[in-house]
């Protein structure tokens, strides 16, 4: 590993810095993977035991079906309280009143990875996604340390960095050339839509998540290179 920078990386002269923002392996959403990730094989092995220099990191199951039949039902009881209270409460209120909000994620367009399954990295071996740092993994890395996605006119690297004004430090964990990047993907199906997935030109991928990643995402976007 190189030895830390004590200041706010910057690309070498000739190389523009475009955008960054802080990131982390995302976290599932729906009902039976909720709080987990994965990290697979192209046959949807469990691989994180094979990632050359990764520490022991949790290992998670899927949340029983009982369990959600169960929150379901009760769900829906309170429900039908909560709109039975509802309707009186209209009955005597004017029209007009405020808007509804909703919490639902929605319809998951790859049931298969968002709601049964949830993987992070989908790798085979010897694939760039292989490669990526275990420091993005929130569940593995300390709290006080931090990982950014970086985005330069030549490349996208993952820096990892210790956010202590007193002492603040950040290193570059890993790279790769824009060329290898085939595709970048919103993924809505997300708690406030913040995850997105970066496919690699070998088809391995990740899944990432970012509170601050709009505008990051909207770069990769726009500067990866066409085919």
């Amino acid at each position: 590993m190189t030895v830390p920078q004590r200041h706010s990386w910057q690309p070498p002269e000739g190389e523009e810095l475009v955008a960054r923002a802080p990131v982390s392996f995302a976290t599932g959403a729906a009902d039976r993977v909720r709080g987990r990730r994965w990290f697979r094989d192209a046959e949807r092995h469990d691989i994180q035991a094979e990632l050359p220099g990764w520490p022991a990191g949790p290992a998670y199951r899927l949340k029983s079906r009982i369990g959600f039949v169960v929150r379901v039902v009760l769900g829906g009881v309170f429900l039908l309280g909560v709109l039975a209270v509802a309707v009186l409460f209209d009955a005597n209120v004017p029209s007009g009143g405020g808007s509804r909000g909703s919490g639902s994620l929605g319809r998951s367009e790859d049931p298969e990875n968002e709601e049964t399954d949830f993987p992070v990295l989908w790798a085979a071996p010897g694939t760039i996604a292989r490669t990526l740092p275990w420091e993005l993994d929130p569940a593995r890395r300390p709290d006080t340390d931090v990982t950014h996605l970086v985005l330069t006119d030549r490349r996208l690297l993952v820096l990892g960095g210790l956010q202590d004004p007193r002492d603040p430090w950040e290193e570059v964990l890993w790279e790769t050339d824009l060329s290898t990047v085939a595709a970048v993907e919103r993924r809505p199906y997300s708690v406030g839509g913040r995850d997105f997935r970066v496919v690699f030109t070998d088809d391995s991928w990740c899944r990432l998540t970012s509170l601050e990643g709009q505008g990051l995402v909207g770069r990769l976007t726009a500067d990866r290179p066409s085919d």
